[in-house]
C-alpha cells in the first residue's frame, strides 16, 4: 500500500475549513480494505473512512479540516501533532465472494479475527500558521520586491535574520579588533 503525500499540510487561515486529499494504492495482487482513523477525530471529517481496494487500483480519500477556534494560539497548535492511522487488510481467501457492503460493515470482526495480518501506516498533519501570499505585482516594483526568506518552522531563522546577524557580528569584530 502506498501513500501519497507521506504527510498533510493544512494551510492559513486554520480557523476556516480546508480540504485535502490522499491517495491510496494497493500496489497488491489481492484487494485491500482499509479504514482511516486518526489522534484527533473532532478536528477532522474523513470520506471515505472505510473501503475496498481493488488490486493494482487506487481511492481519494478526503480529509477535511474542520478549523480552530480562533482564540488558539500557535503554541497550543503546537503541542501535540494530529496524525492518521491508515490500517488495511488483505481480504481474506474466506471472505472474497463476501459481498462489499457485508466486508465494510463486518470491519471490526475482520480486524480482531485477522490481526496479525493488519498493515499500519501514519500520516501526520502540519499546519502552517502563516499564509502564503505572492506579493501582488500590480504594486511591485524592482526596489519592493522581497528577498524569499527560508520557512519559520519555530526554531530557524530567516535568511534576513540572518544577514543582519552576521552584519552586526562583523561589526563587533572591526570594532574590537
Amino acid at each position: 500500500m502506498r501513500i501519497v503525500p507521506e504527510k498533510l499540510v493544512f494551510k492559513a487561515p486554520l480557523n476556516e475549513q480546508s480540504t485535502e486529499y490522499i491517495k491510496l494504492e494497493n500496489d497488491d495482487d489481492k484487494r485491500v480494505i482499509f479504514k482511516v482513523r486518526t489522534s484527533a477525530p473532532t478536528k477532522y471529517c474523513v470520506r471515505p473512512n472505510v473501503a475496498i481496494i481493488g488490486a493494482h487500483e487506487s481511492v481519494n480519500v478526503q480529509i477535511v479540516f474542520l478549523g480552530l477556534p480562533k482564540s488558539t494560539t500557535e503554541y497550543e497548535m503546537n503541542q501535540k501533532q494530529d496524525k492518521f492511522l491508515i490500517v488495511t487488510l488483505p481480504i481474506p481467501a474466506t471472505h472474497e465472494d463476501m459481498e462489499d457492503d457485508k466486508l465494510l460493515s463486518n470491519w471490526p470482526n475482520l480486524e480482531e479475527q485477522y490481526k496479525d495480518d493488519i498493515i499500519f501506516k501514519k500520516i501526520k498533519v502540519f499546519h502552517s500558521a502563516l499564509p502564503r501570499q505572492k506579493p501582488s505585482r500590480k504594486y511591485a516594483s524592482k526596489s519592493s520586491r522581497r528577498v524569499p526568506e527560508s520557512p519559520d518552522n519555530g526554531q530557524g531563522l530567516s535568511s534576513r535574520a540572518l544577514l543582519i546577524i552576521a552584519v552586526i557580528a562583523l561589526l563587533v569584530g572591526w570594532i574590537y579588533y
